[in-house]
């Protein structure tokens, strides 16, 4: 009996033993493990750090996607020739300049003031060109009649003649809260001094009256659209917005906004 507690004794001490060993084995294993890891530490933060290189990458990528995407989309309003998208009442850099115009303004008629004094007092008219390359593809160009710019190409150029302010205006009229029911851009042919001559211009609704916008007029207010025609004797062509747009055969020219814009 005691041969056999004295063997089991013996057994336990050795399994003590053979842990304690597997424990100082394990805590070596440890040791190398912490070493080889101290080792590599620099390796795996330059890892880290070119996963996040990848990854800035990546988003750079999807911003350009997108960016790219808004221009496919842009082109292809151009395509099928709608002058619509040339309002561009989502666009940030117009928004952001709108509301600096506006920023001491307290109500909604000084809003309309403010932007239509900030196009025909800021924007210098020019006639076509710019100051840049052009932007659109060269089939787009063949067969546009007149180059106009989008709303934060003038913005940018701080230049535009007749329908580039005028786009410029209705955008803006739009943004500070004008319904597409009470703005819009006119293009026709004005008769004056004995000729004729292609002209677009902004017919704003103000109360129950319609008024006559001229843009590239820096001391014009408010124009009532009855004296404007009665002076000017417009033949219209058509018109839009960003929500319409209307065109209409002229009878004594043959022309019309299509062939004006969208020839």
């Amino acid at each position: 009996m005691k041969d056999t507690e004295i063997q089991k004794t013996h057994g336990i001490a050795e399994e003590i033993n053979r842990l304690e060993a597997q424990i100082a084995e394990n805590r070596s294993d440890i040791s190398q493990i912490e070493t080889k890891k101290t080792e590599i530490q620099p390796q795996i933060d330059q890892e880290i750090s070119h996963q996040k290189e990848i990854q800035d990458e990546i988003d750079s990528l999807n911003e350009q996607i997108t960016d790219l995407t808004e221009k496919i989309d842009q082109y292809e309003a151009i395509d099928v020739r709608d002058p619509r998208f040339l309002i561009t009442v989502d666009d940030p850099l117009v928004k952001a300049k709108v509301q600096e115009i506006v920023r001491l303004c307290r109500t909604k008629e000084e809003k309309q003031q403010a932007v239509f004094e900030y196009v025909r007092k800021e924007i210098e008219y020019v006639t076509e060109g710019n100051p840049k390359e052009w932007s659109y593809p060269r089939s787009f160009l063949a067969y546009k009649f007149d180059f106009w710019q989008l709303p934060a190409e003038t913005i940018q150029w701080r230049k535009g003649d007749c329908e580039d302010r005028s786009i410029l205006l209705c955008t803006m009229m739009r943004m500070v809260g004008v319904s597409p029911s009470n703005v819009r851009v006119v293009v026709g042919i004005l008769h004056f001094d004995g000729g004729l001559g292609g002209h677009a211009w902004i017919e704003f609704k103000l109360g129950d009256e319609w008024y006559a916008l001229e843009s590239t007029c820096p001391t014009c207010n408010y124009i009532p659209r009855s004296t404007y025609y009665d002076i000017l004797k417009p033949e219209v062509l058509g018109w839009f917005n960003d929500v319409e747009v209307h065109v209409e055969e002229s009878s004594n020219t043959g022309e019309s906004i299509a062939s004006f814009y969208l020839t």
